[in-house]
């Protein structure tokens, strides 16, 4: 079963890098029939060549299934990008509520324990709730 649009985001892809389809291939390390049959939708990339897209492209594999934004980035994306600087943002706070004396590595390190934490609960798509002080504040005790 062929994902829809999976054809013209490669041919995307290839455009963006100002590449033809023999290079594109080349850089695959596909032959040019087989590329064709991918851009054309024929085909389904494999894992594998999704892979090397991300590798040597640097384009979400995500958008390359799914194609939900413009530019070459997940829905994903965008969560983790929005929970990761309100995550920055809700340490910076409390650093200054609490008038502590953090170390800009040990700021660091506190935003990504956090941002961790919230990635292993898949808490990202929840834009409305702001992060737990409470577990701020014990994070920061635990670095100050």
């Amino acid at each position: 079963m062929a994902v829809s649009g999976l054809g013209h985001r490669l041919a995307a892809v290839r455009n963006m890098a100002r590449l033809s389809q023999e290079e594109m291939s080349h850089a695959l390390g596909i032959s040019r029939s087989a590329y064709q049959n991918y851009e054309r939708g024929q085909r389904d990339l494999t894992a594998q060549l999704l892979l090397e897209i991300y590798d040597k492209f640097d384009v979400d594999p995500l958008w390359m299934l799914e194609g939900d934004s413009e530019d070459g980035k997940s829905r994903r994306h965008e969560e983790i990008a929005t929970a990761y600087r309100r995550i920055g943002i809700a340490v910076e706070r409390r650093i200054i509520d609490r008038d502590l004396n953090v170390t800009p590595e040990k700021k660091w390190d506190a935003i990504m324990f956090l941002f961790d934490e919230i990635l292993n609960t898949d808490a990202l798509a929840n834009e409305s709730s702001a992060p737990d002080i409470t577990r701020i504040d014990s994070v920061l005790r635990l670095i100050s």
